[in-house]
């Protein structure tokens, strides 16, 4: 069937979505160490400029740039009816973006501390209600599945996430894996390598594969993770650009996406993961999909304002 006549492509995304809070360039050490019920000199501060808030949460994410880009998203996250909650789930509906999950108690929220050249000082987390990984599984209509494990994950929920994988698989179904970094120190490398056997494709970062696969270098990561039953890997490098190997292509490294200033880089990995699918969907190689997803995670990091940054400029 030619790609014309194909019926749209359904993503089913499974992750976190919530609100991100930055505050840029905070005084230091602003936090008083005796609690009062007033004001004091030691305690009310100035901030140089208002805190920004954007679209958070891996899986909202990446489901705000699919839909930006144009394919249609079934996203599972508990998402509250809080106003933190109405803030996410209207951006992600004017994206286009189908939320299937029932409303939460609360909604996902961060609060990110960067200094002033926009790098990362701290960020406290309410991570939320915790995730039904099976309403992704029930999805008849999805082809795709991005599975994006939230950061603060408990590894009992390790074996949810593994029958989720097996339920959504099938001949003409792709399942998409971010492990991420939650489940460090917790879970075994046998335990994670059992979940790449259930991918059709790996991603994460560098530093992360390294910890499952004890790989000594980017190449030999990649070759440990397509040793699992992947048919794909890409390594997530950050300002090193991006690595990726496939069962078709050798391995390759990309450099980075030149940017014009370098800004607040919150939600580049997770715009990388949506428009990595977006491209994959197309049938685009491999190496054309990750120079697209670095395209677009270059100009999340430049503007500075996560995805709705990126998004706010497409027509």
């Amino acid at each position: 069937m030619s790609s014309e006549n194909r019926p749209a492509a359904v993503v089913a995304v499974a992750g976190s979505a919530g609100l991100d809070v930055t505050l840029r360039d905070p005084p230091r050490h602003w936090i008083g160490e005796v609690p009062r019920d007033v004001y004091t000199r030691r305690t009310l501060l100035p901030l140089r400029s208002p805190p920004e808030m954007g679209l958070g949460g891996n899986g909202g994410s990446a489901s705000y740039v699919l839909g930006k880009l144009g394919r249609k998203v079934h996203l599972n996250a508990p998402i509250g009816e809080d106003p933190a909650g109405r803030m996410v789930r209207g951006w992600l509906e004017r994206a286009g973006v189908k939320c299937i999950a029932p409303p939460g108690h609360s909604t996902m929220q961060a609060i990110t501390a960067v200094d002033a050249a926009g790098r990362r000082l701290g960020t406290l987390q309410h991570i939320g209600p915790a995730l039904d990984w099976s309403l992704s599984a029930q999805d008849e209509e999805a082809t795709w599945l991005l599975a994006s494990l939230p950061g603060q994950i408990p590894v009992e929920v390790l074996p949810q996430v593994l029958n989720l994988l097996e339920a959504f698989g099938g001949p003409d179904r792709v399942r998409v894996l971010d492990t991420g970094l939650g489940w460090t120190g917790k879970a075994t490398p046998e335990q994670v390598r059992e979940l790449w056997t259930r991918s059709e494709v790996v991603m994460g970062t560098l530093e992360e594969l390294t910890v499952w696969t004890s790989g000594r270098n980017d190449r030999e990561v990649a070759e440990r993770v397509l040793a699992a039953g992947p048919h794909a890997v890409v390594l997530k490098r950050g300002s090193d650009g991006a690595a990726y190997q496939s069962v078709k292509e050798p391995f390759a490294h990309q450099p980075p996406v030149r940017v014009a200033s370098s800004n607040v880089s919150i939600g580049a990995g997770d715009a990388f993961n949506g428009a990595l699918i977006a491209a994959l969907i197309e049938d685009c190689p491999l190496p054309e999909a990750v120079a697209g997803a670095q395209q677009v995670a270059a100009a999340v990091v430049e503007r500075g304002r996560g995805v709705l940054g990126w998004g706010e400029n497409l027509a």
